[in-house]
């Protein structure tokens, strides 16, 4: 666990537990205030309780067997950003499955880019096997996070027509490749 400043914030990094499944409350209404902003994240109803806790379930199983690695930051006892990234099965398990979320409210303060830097270091330390590459997907109207993306390496590899929904609108979606 770290503490660090973000634009005069104090702000908790630290790695998911058993315990958060006490604190599945707070994830649901993280998740749920990024459904309700309409922020370009692939979900786009809200999850109920129930469906928290078995995301968290899941998402704990994965860390024990060293597929996945989250760390969520939080501020005031509230979670305001999660990213992880999950290994591909099979003739994928090279691949790592990148995502990041971030509240409304601590965005452009830094903390995105500090945690796509420690995410990417655990990956490296904890995934088995090791990732070779990292992917993500993006929306192609989310010009901050190509941005910060481009920043640490990612390289788009495709641009795939019409994939994603946003108000009532087709969007692009974005691959991005980083190789490690």
């Amino acid at each position: 666990m770290k503490t660090k400043i973000f634009g005069g914030k104090k702000i908790t990094i630290k790695k998911l537990s058993k315990k958060d499944l006490r604190n599945a409350k707070e994830f649901q209404d993280f998740i749920n205030s990024l459904i309700e902003e309409k922020a370009q994240i692939l979900l786009n109803k809200k999850l109920s309780l129930k469906e928290e806790k078995e995301w968290l379930k899941r998402r704990l199983g994965q860390i024990k067997n060293q597929k996945t690695v989250f760390l969520l930051a939080e501020c005031d006892n509230k979670i305001i950003g999660t990213t992880g990234i999950d290994l591909g099965r099979g003739r994928e398990n090279h691949v790592g499955n990148f995502g990041i979320t971030i509240r409304n409210g601590y965005r452009g303060i830094g903390l995105g880019k500090h945690l796509m830097k420690e995410i990417l270091k655990l990956a490296k330390k904890e995934l088995q096997p090791k990732p070779k590459i990292i992917r993500l997907s993006v929306f192609s109207t989310n010009k901050p996070a190509i941005g910060l993306y481009k920043k640490y390496g990612f390289k788009k590899a495709a641009r795939i027509p019409k994939q994603l929904q946003d108000k009532g609108k087709l969007l692009d979606e974005i691959i991005m490749l980083l190789e490690l």
